[in-house]
């Protein structure tokens, strides 16, 4: 990707860092992906995730307060409970979600044997899910894609966010759909989540990264540690004096871009009228600003929520003669 940088001020509100910020935390995506499953009781949901009721009460709030679920009420034996279910909003996200498991699917060693295949029903075939353009329905990756920022003023700024217990990671790490454990080290942690916006924005050294996200040099040193381990980044010489390496996105690192294009396409809903994007995408193959999708890899027709399904038996496609 390549940055070009507009001359304008940005209006307050920061819609890109607020979707950040709800949906860079470990437990808020595992919440999200319960209620896809259709556990909307707070009970199911503490008892399929083993969270904290503290935890489990803040995120709901939060996703409540977002727009993306509603409380909706329910009588039980005894009284009057709630259950939480997704609004339009909230089931807008079930594209960041296919993603995830299309990238851990994948690029994560050991993954692809335990993760369940999705099938998509239009063409009765096992899809990867690749991302594509709702302009001209062509498959896209993060080199055909322009990035232009609104300004130079760190859009992708971060707060630090808590970190699971390892016990937390134990707990879930014998259900393949609750364990995605590279996925958790970028969107579940908001600076390591900055760091990879930063680098596909075109950021490559460390004195970079610390004026873009404002981020203390020991923390920072940490975050690009950890994402050189498990192969997002990789270092090499720098060029100037100041920086003793520079940092670059691997393929794997590149391959997780279809999930931030659709928080970049989500997060536009938290704009106020006459807001422009705090990041805009265009598609250079055809010049028309992003708008991302998820295609078929055999029909190349666009997913559509309904008409996808995970697990199964799976029709191979018929080779070739």
């Amino acid at each position: 990707m390549t940055e070009a940088t507009a001359q304008r001020v940005r209006p307050a509100g920061d819609p890109l860092r607020h979707a950040l910020e709800l949906l860079g935390d470990q437990w808020t995506l595992l919440i999200l992906q319960s209620l896809f499953l259709r556990f909307r009781r707070y009970e199911e949901l503490r008892l399929r995730l083993g969270i904290s009721p503290t935890a489990l009460s803040g995120r709901l709030r939060a996703m409540v307060d977002a727009g993306v679920l509603v409380r909706t009420p329910y009588r039980d034996a005894r009284r009057t409970r709630h259950e939480y279910r997704l609004t339009e909003r909230g089931l807008e996200l079930w594209p960041l979600l296919i993603s995830i498991w299309a990238w851990e699917r994948e690029w994560v060693e050991g993954r692809r044997a335990v993760l369940p295949t999705l099938i998509h029903l239009d063409c009765e075939l096992a899809t990867s899910a690749p991302l594509g353009c709702a302009s001209c329905e062509r498959r896209v990756d993060a080199r055909d894609v322009r990035a232009r920022r609104l300004d130079d003023t760190g859009v992708v700024e971060a707060t630090a966010s808590k970190r699971f217990r390892r016990k937390d990671a134990e707990s879930l790490a014998g259900d393949p759909l609750m364990f995605f454990p590279d996925t958790m080290e970028l969107l579940g942690d908001r600076w390591s989540t900055g760091l990879v916006v930063s680098a596909l924005l075109g950021a490559r050294h460390f004195s970079e990264f610390e004026r873009e996200l404002g981020i203390g040099p020991s923390v920072l040193s940490g975050r690009l540690s950890k994402l050189v381990d498990v192969g997002v980044l990789r270092t090499g010489a720098a060029k100037t004096r100041t920086d003793a390496h520079d940092y670059r996105l691997t393929a794997k690192g590149l391959a997780f871009f279809p999930a931030l294009a659709f928080i970049a396409e989500w997060s536009q809903g938290f704009e106020v009228p006459g807001q422009e994007p705090d990041i805009t995408l265009d598609h250079v193959d055809c010049g028309n600003r992003l708008k991302p999708i998820l295609l078929c890899d055999h029909c190349w027709r666009p997913l559509l929520r309904n008409r996808v399904r995970f697990g199964g038996p799976v029709r191979l496609p018929t080779p070739p003669r």
